[in-house]
């Protein structure tokens, strides 16, 4: 009896230091709070969490991105608002869900960058009051490259299909580009510029400028903190954003 308790302790020291190592070797990959996107796809085998919010004059929400790494190169995306004010239209609820996937067909090496292409699906679950109450289809080519002293760059250019009542789509284009500086190991600035040309009549361009500070408080979890302000176009003239990203768990339970 005592050699059999000795043995079950022996095996489920085993079991949790394997799960520490696990939890240790877990590795956020944030989006936010910037508009542009990574290019890197979050771990093989990775449920990773992003949530935070977005408060402007007359508009506030909750913001949410589930994502996993389905394959080495392959991640799966939904996204969306769990919760949404928007005090101009008199609307509160949810907002249209995106899901979609990134496929990673270039790493980042000496002279090359980290090159992946994404394409995602909305589904208009706000309707037509706070959305255009039809379905749209983005699809997007990211990059990202780690550079000398500490900088690295983020860019994305989108092309989207933007469905409207009646059939058919309306079409923009939404380049983004992030420049950020690592101020220590932990602790990350960043000036980002995005934009969206025009889609019709109704829906001019748009460019806004974005200055973020983000920490590392663990390797899976990093806080992060962003101002946006208005260049031009029909949006909020500042937005103040807040959240984190947090690597929740390894599904594969795969040793790292």
């Amino acid at each position: 009896m005592k050699l059999t308790a000795a043995l079950l302790l022996l095996w489920l020291t085993t079991v949790d230091c394997r799960a520490q190592q696990q939890l240790a070797n877990l590795t956020a990959t944030p989006n936010r709070p910037t508009v542009t996107n990574t290019a890197e796809t979050t771990q093989f085998g990775v449920l990773e969490i992003e949530f935070g919010i977005s408060s402007a004059a007359r508009q506030q929400s909750l913001q949410g991105l589930l994502k996993f790494g389905l394959l080495r190169e392959v991640e799966l995306d939904w996204a969306g608002n769990p919760w949404q004010h928007d005090a101009s239209v008199h609307y509160v609820g949810v907002s249209d869900n995106y899901a979609g996937f990134r496929w990673r067909f270039l790493r980042q090496a000496k002279r090359q960058p980290t090159l992946t292409v994404e394409y995602s699906a909305k589904f208009p679950t706000a309707g037509p009051v706070e959305g255009s109450g039809e379905a749209d289809h983005i699809v997007t080519l990211l990059v990202s490259k780690d550079l000398p002293k500490r900088f690295h760059v983020d860019a994305n250019l989108g092309y989207a299909w933007l469905g409207h009542p009646g059939g058919g789509f309306n079409h923009n284009w939404l380049p983004t580009s992030t420049l950020a500086y690592s101020l220590t190991q932990k602790w990350q600035l960043a000036m980002e510029f995005s934009a969206a040309t025009r889609a019709n009549a109704t829906t001019p361009a748009v460019t806004q400028n974005l200055w973020a500070v983000s920490y590392t408080l663990r390797p899976r979890l990093v806080l992060d903190s962003a101002v946006q302000f208005r260049v031009t176009g029909n949006v909020p003239r500042v937005v103040y954003l807040a959240g984190f990203t947090y690597s929740i768990a390894d599904l594969y339970h795969r040793r790292r």
